[in-house]
């Protein structure tokens, strides 16, 4: 699940959007090392190397604004023992530091960085990028609203199905005309994101591969054969 679909990287690399651009540095993060944490006393790399322009300027340590250039990074809530997944993010996916949850690198990952207060004031600078906030914003919105849908009134075997259709939609089909799912997760981190065990999981893809709706390929990608099968497990 995303944030947004907006891709913010495209639009910054717009000309009349270069000087927020400049704003941002890039950090490199290799896999399972942890972008942001929330807990102040052991600061993750974002807050100990990215300073705001000003002294001041940064009302706290956790008020960052970053875009992944390259990579996959990983949005979660831990208690305790217990993780659950928020979203997964992708290049030109964008997210901002504001809650509990902590981000790490699923994968060797690049990003964009900058402190929230730099943000705001090259922001206000250049008006017509409102737009593409409210977009973002909007974005946001509608993902936060399908995650907890997801959660509250769908079943496991529902929500694996959404994972797999957005999954899928997210690249053109192949030459036969059929989508592919490239699980790009371990069976752990896929099933902390769908609220379930890995054994469940694990389980519930076995029984689309036999009942026809998937093709295993290869390992981490499967064949939908049967997209209208699969949308009926939405309902």
């Amino acid at each position: 699940m995303k944030f947004t679909s907006v891709n913010l990287l495209g639009e910054l690399a717009k000309p009349e959007f270069s000087s927020l651009l400049s704003a941002f540095q890039e950090r490199r993060f290799v896999k399972q090392s942890m972008i942001f944490s929330p807990s102040y006393d052991d600061e993750a790399d974002i807050a100990s190397t990215t300073a705001p322009e000003r002294p001041g300027d940064m009302h706290s340590p956790d008020n960052y604004v970053f875009i992944v250039r390259q990579g996959l990074v990983r949005v979660y809530l831990a208690y305790g023992e217990k993780e659950f997944t928020i979203a997964f993010l992708k290049p030109g996916d964008v997210y901002v530091s504001h809650s509990n949850a902590l981000v790490q690198a699923v994968e060797d990952t690049t990003i964009l960085v900058v402190d929230t207060a730099t943000f705001n004031r090259r922001m206000m600078a250049v008006p017509q990028f409102t737009v593409t906030v409210v977009r973002v914003l909007g974005g946001i919105l509608k993902n936060t609203f399908s995650i907890v849908d997801g959660l509250a009134l769908r079943d496991v075997s529902a929500r694996l199905a959404r994972y797999l259709m957005s999954t899928a939609q997210e690249n053109a089909p192949g030459p036969d005309g059929r989508r592919r799912v490239r699980l790009q997760l371990s069976g752990e981190k896929l099933a902390q994101s769908l609220g379930a065990t890995r054994q469940t999981i694990s389980t519930l893809l076995n029984d689309l591969t036999r009942s026809g709706i998937l093709l295993k390929e290869q390992r981490g990608v499967y064949c939908i054969m049967d997209e209208a099968r699969l949308r009926e497990l939405l309902d």
